[in-house]
């Protein structure tokens, strides 16, 4: 019985020896390679490099934005936990002293070195507590912007190490037969950690961010370098080393329209998810914020690198180089862009009176496009900014409420577009049938609805020369109308109407559509909506968006005369200028150049992509022919608005410009009331109380807000108006079209015409406009027998 049992036993031991001798022959030899590879893998640790980030080029492929070198002030990242991490101190600790004590660490008795080693553990703690307030004051930044960024790339890393855990887990559930968790399973552990992890067991892995240093300040000046370098032993951790940093060789000049880089914040990181672990953005990552920067991110971002290595070794396991990202080139030339912008910063005004204001600084923005692609050659807003200190100077510039600089006007400042409206007012009531090309409206100075003059409907005429002439009616100034084409004397047609900017014919002609027809017209030019140029856009204001029914029929024609409840930023009055130009065709502003291939680069969706990119709007060729005759007036005619655009200048009188000039009523500039302590001041109700800074005039100019300016009236009433002036060029075969808006500049035959007058000037400089050669002059003899 005894042996049976044994023998039982022995069997059962024998076998099992079988299978592990099997197990172990089928392991070490035949998958001997597989498990091998296994275990690499698992001692594996992975090193990422950065990437750089794509130029972003002008027209003419001059440098906008690029990575340039730098010196970053860096912290290790063990350094960097909360607390630090207690080998490292340790090891840290211990070769200060030795460096200290030399052969005399040696000489320590073991419980001498354990008293040592903890006093200079605990003094750099001390040291690494006292570093962050003197990087914030060394580089004048906020401490809680240097603590900020340290957490961040705490989460940064251990991001890095979840997504290394991920991809393992995802080999072991293929390995098993299993299927992929859903993205949204795993999305949120490996951004924010906490439970929510996959369902494995933790695998070792270590990223070499764990081992390294991190960039606490970007592209530290030398005074700041100097600073930390020569106390950097006093500094666990700190290292300074090279880097690169985002440079923009223009600094302010169209700073609006590149954008800038911000670091990635959390929501981004989620909202941003990348299946590849390269692309992924992880916390202190930069980021596109605004402009080109933010429309291109997608191609301008490159992949970072991967180097993996063996645990402990150099050994190269695996290589992905990183890839850096891809150029951009933009519509814009620069050089054009620099001229237009140093026109609102230093020109000469010309009033009605015949004053002249040398040096004037402007406030507006001023648009160029090409007609036949609506190309952007300019798009100037000022005031403007350094994109170089944009960080250093943000609060700064977001505090200033007097100049408001960080405000792209040319796509964000949603005015009253004033008499530039009403060249579209005037096609939309002649392509809607309510109004004939050569259909004459009397003007008698006022708007007249259902027999009864109206004084809120006054012509510009009545309104200026009322009392100063005999009568208002008609257009006495600064010539005569003459009636043709049937029609008497002061009855204007809607070419004699632009080129006078009669208001009674445009309230006369809105009242006729109606303010729904009015607005739809509206929109259908591009007003109301974005123009899907890509950046950040306001929508504007339409007529019928008000509902208060005792106010529309007003609002319907004060809409005819661009004043009321009807706004446009200057990109949709540029838009629109360029529709006429290509006898009714509207097209999407475009920012970006296609490479040399023809392909755009990869852009960030939104809505300005349901944008459609042409649409003709099948407008009548003699209202088209009429709406250019009446705006070649306005410019050429002794009648005309805008004769100051050419007047004095053979060059730009040859250019054969057609334009409109706008006049708006502004109402006061204000900013928010502080006390002494620069505290915003509230009412009883908890609102912000407004404070109106002082307009400047010509006898008293402020020099807080110099470019705020007002007219006095001979009634002694303050007279505040935004200046406009758009249209193209040439006449017969446009090449451009352009826009120009003055905040507070008054007339837009004043202020808009001179920065116009400039921008038209260097386009012809520079190529984009071409004007027929005059004409040759006479001989001397031929001359002198015609005296």
């Amino acid at each position: 019985m005894f042996e049976r049992r044994l023998k039982t036993l022995l069997i059962i031991i024998s076998l099992m020896v079988l299978v592990l001798i099997g197990r172990a022959a089928q392991v070490q030899v035949i998958q001997r390679n597989y498990w091998k590879g296994e275990a690499t893998k698992a001692l594996k640790r992975a090193q990422y490099f950065p990437t750089s980030r794509g130029d972003i080029l002008d027209y003419k492929g001059r440098v906008l934005a690029t990575d340039k070198p730098c010196i970053d002030a860096c912290v290790d990242y063990r350094a960097l936990l909360n607390p630090p991490d207690k080998e490292w101190l340790r090891q840290r600790a211990i070769e200060r002293l030795k460096a200290r004590l030399g052969e005399g660490w040696d000489k320590l008795s073991g419980k001498q070195r354990t008293a040592l080693r903890e006093q200079e553990t605990a003094a750099m703690q001390v040291e690494i507590d006292q570093m962050w307030p003197k990087l914030a004051l060394a580089s004048n930044r906020p401490l809680d912007e240097i603590m900020e960024t340290r957490e961040a790339i705490v989460h940064r890393v251990q991001m890095l190490q979840r997504s290394a855990w991920y991809r393992k887990f995802e080999e072991a559930v293929k390995k098993q037969g299993g299927t992929k968790i859903e993205t949204n399973q795993w999305t949120k552990w490996l951004t924010e950690g906490g439970s929510d992890a996959p369902p494995v067991d933790a695998f070792e892995v270590v990223v070499s961010d764990q081992t390294e240093s991190h960039v606490i300040l970007h592209a530290i000046d030398t005074a700041t370098q100097n600073d930390l370098g020569k106390n950097i032993d006093r500094y666990p951790g700190l290292v300074l080393r090279p880097g690169t940093h985002r440079y923009y060789p223009y600094s302010d000049v169209a700073c609006h329209v590149i954008g800038n880089l911000s670091r990635v914040n959390g929501h981004e990181v989620k909202i941003h998810p990348s299946p590849d672990d390269l692309r992924a953005y992880l916390p202190n990552d930069q980021i596109g914020r605004n402009g080109v920067e933010a429309l291109c991110e997608p191609a301008l971002r490159g992949s970072r690198g991967r180097t993996d290595k063996e645990l402990g070794e150099e050994t190269v396991l695996g290589n992905i180089p990183a890839v850096p990202g891809q150029n951009v080139r933009l519509t814009i030339d620069i050089e054009l862009q620099q001229q237009i912008q140093s026109v609102f910063a230093s020109t000469t005004l010309r009033d009605s009176k015949g004053h002249v204001e040398e040096g004037a600084l402007l406030h507006g923005a001023a648009i160029v496009l090409d007609v036949n692609t609506n190309e952007v050659r300019a798009m100037v807003s000022y005031p403007t900014y350094d994109l170089n200190h944009r960080d250093e100077l943000y609060t700064r510039l977001l505090d200033d409420e007097i100049n408001d600089p960080l405000r792209n006007r040319a796509t964000m400042s949603q005015l009253e577009p004033g008499s530039t409206i009403k060249p579209l007012c005037g096609l939309a009531a002649i392509t809607q049938g309510v109004l004939g090309v050569n259909e004459g409206i009397e003007c008698t100075g006022y708007l007249i609805l259902d027999g009864h003059p109206l004084k809120n409907g006054r012509c510009w005429v009545a309104s200026r020369w009322e009392g100063i002439i005999p009568t208002v009616s008609h257009h006495p100034v600064p010539y005569p109308h003459e009636g043709h084409d049937g029609n008497l004397d002061g009855h204007l047609t809607y070419s004699d109407a632009l080129e006078r900017s009669c208001n009674v014919f445009f309230e006369t002609t809105a009242d006729r559509l109606g303010i729904e027809l009015l607005s739809e017209w509206y929109e259908k030019f591009g007003l109301g909506r974005p123009t899907g140029i890509g950046i950040t856009e306001f929508r504007g204001r339409l007529p019928s968006g008000l509902h208060v029914a005792a106010l529309r029929r007003s609002t319907c024609f004060f809409g005819g005369i661009g004043q009321g409840y009807v706004a446009a930023t200057p990109i949709q009055m540029a838009n629109a200028a360029a529709m006429i130009a290509r006898d009714g065709v509207l097209m999407r502003p475009r920012l970006i150049a296609p490479s040399p291939d023809g392909k755009l680069p990869e852009m960030r969706q939104g809505t300005w992509q349901k944008v459609p990119e042409r649409v003709d709007l099948h407008l009548p060729p003699a209202a088209l022919a009429a709406a250019k005759d009446g705006m070649f007036r306005v410019v050429h005619s002794k009648s005309g608005t805008g004769t100051a655009l050419v007047a004095g200048d053979k060059l730009l009188q040859r250019a054969m410009i057609c334009g409109k000039t706008g006049t708006a009523q502004a109402a006061r500039f204000s900013i928010k009331a502080r006390d002494a302590a620069g505290n915003v001041i509230k009412d009883e109700k908890g609102k912000d109380v407004p404070y109106f800074p002082e307009p400047s005039t010509r006898e008293q100019p402020n020099p807080l807000a110099p470019w705020y300016r007002a007219t006095i009236d001979d009634d002694g009433k303050l007279n505040l108006k935004h200046s406009w002036y758009i249209g193209f060029a040439p006449a017969d075969k446009p090449q451009v079209a352009f826009a120009v808006m003055v905040e507070y500049g008054g007339s837009g035959g004043g202020a808009a015409a001179s920065v116009a007058r400039e921008s038209l000037v260097t386009c012809i400089e520079r190529g984009y406009l071409h004007v027929k050669p005059a004409p040759p002059e006479p001989p001397a003899d031929a001359q002198s027998r015609a005296e």
